[in-house]
C-alpha cells in the first residue's frame, strides 16, 4: 500500500487520470479468466470487486472535484492518493493485475480540451444568434443548432446550390450567422457522425461563387464583427459594414468614419513612421559623431605628452 500511495504523489494531477483510464482494461483481464474459469464463484467474485473498484473511483472523483472546484480543500489530498489505490487493488488485486494491451495516456486531457473548443465556439454561435433567439446555450446546442443545421443542408444539397445561395443567404442574415459559423463552427455540433460536413458538400466553384455573392453585400454579422473589434478590413468592407451597423445601431463610435478619415489616418501613420525613422538615423549619425571627436581628442592629447 505505501509504495503505491508513494507513487502516486509522483505526480497526483495526472496518475488519478490514468487509474481512470486503465483500471477497465485490468477489469477485462479479471473477467476473461472468471469466465474460462467457468465458476460461477469465480464470475461472482469478479463482479463484487468490480463494483468496489467502480465505487472507489467513483469517491476519487467526488474528492478531487472538493480539491480543484472553489473550495480548495487540499487537505483531502491523501484520501484521494488512498481511494486511487484502492481502486488499484480491487481492480487487479494484491499484484496490480495485468491490463490487456498497453497501458494508455489519459484521454480526459484530450476531451477536456475539444470541450473548451466547443464551449467557445457555442458562446460565438449565441452571441450572433442572441437578438434573434431567446434561450441560453443549452437551448441552443439541443433545440436550435441542430435543426438550423439540416435546413442549411437542405439549402446545400437539394436541387440547385447556386440557385438557393440568397436565399440561404439571407436566412444567415436573418440569425446573424456568417460564412465561418455555417461551414466551419456549426460541423462540431451536428449530432449524426455519419452525416456529410456542410464546407465538404459544395465543391471549389460553388465555395467561390457563394464568397462572391456573400462578400458583395452588407450582412448583420459584419455589425458584431465591428462591435467586437476583431481584425482588420479593407476600406470597402468598413464602408459596407458602418452602414449595416448603423441600420441596426450596434456599432462603437470608433467602428464609423468616412474614406476621407481612413485616409488622413493612414497619412498620419505614414507621417509617424518617418518621423521615427528619421529620429533613428540622427541618433545614429550622433552616434558616429561622438565617436570621432573622442578620438580627436585622444590623437590630440597623444601630442601634447
Amino acid at each position: 500500500f505505501f509504495k503505491r500511495n508513494d507513487a502516486y504523489f509522483v505526480d497526483y494531477s495526472l496518475m488519478g487520470l490514468l487509474v481512470h483510464q486503465n483500471y477497465p482494461k485490468v477489469l477485462q483481464t479479471g473477467y476473461n479468466a472468471a469466465k474460462r474459469s467457468g465458476s460461477d464463484d469465480e464470475l461472482q467474485s469478479f463482479l463484487d470487486r468490480m463494483h468496489l473498484a467502480t465505487d472507489a473511483m467513483s469517491d476519487f472523483a467526488l474528492t478531487e472535484n472538493a480539491i480543484r472546484s472553489g473550495d480548495q480543500n487540499w487537505g483531502l489530498l491523501p484520501t484521494c492518493a488512498a481511494l486511487a489505490v484502492k481502486t488499484g487493488f480491487h481492480a487487479g488485486g494484491e499484484s496490480g493485475g495485468v491490463a490487456s494491451g498497453f497501458v494508455e495516456f489519459a484521454s480526459w486531457l484530450g476531451k477536456n480540451s475539444s470541450r473548451g473548443k466547443k464551449k467557445r465556439l457555442l458562446g460565438e454561435l449565441g452571441h450572433h444568434m442572441n437578438y434573434k433567439v431567446s434561450g441560453g446555450t443549452t437551448e441552443l446546442r439541443l433545440a436550435y443548432l441542430p435543426l438550423l443545421r439540416q435546413h442549411f443542408q437542405t439549402y446545400l444539397t437539394d436541387g440547385d446550390p447556386a440557385s438557393r445561395m440568397e436565399e440561404m443567404i439571407g436566412v444567415m442574415d436573418e440569425y446573424g450567422l456568417d460564412r465561418d459559423d455555417i461551414f466551419e463552427n456549426m460541423d462540431e455540433f451536428k449530432m449524426d457522425s455519419k452525416a456529410p460536413a456542410l464546407n465538404e458538400i459544395l465543391d471549389s466553384k460553388q465555395k467561390a461563387s457563394f464568397t462572391r455573392l456573400y462578400n458583395s453585400g452588407a450582412h448583420k454579422s459584419q455589425a458584431l464583427v465591428a462591435e467586437q473589434g476583431a481584425g482588420k478590413v479593407s476600406k470597402k468592407r468598413k464602408s459596407t459594414g458602418a452602414a449595416a451597423a448603423k441600420e441596426l445601431g450596434a456599432i462603437d463610435e470608433d467602428g464609423g468614419g468616412s474614406e476621407e478619415e481612413q485616409e488622413e489616418e493612414e497619412l498620419t501613420e505614414e507621417k509617424l513612421r518617418a518621423m521615427f525613422k528619421s529620429k533613428g538615423r540622427k541618433r545614429g549619425q550622433g552616434k558616429k559623431k561622438g565617436v570621432k571627436t573622442t578620438t580627436k581628442k585622444r590623437k590630440t592629447a597623444g601630442k601634447k605628452k
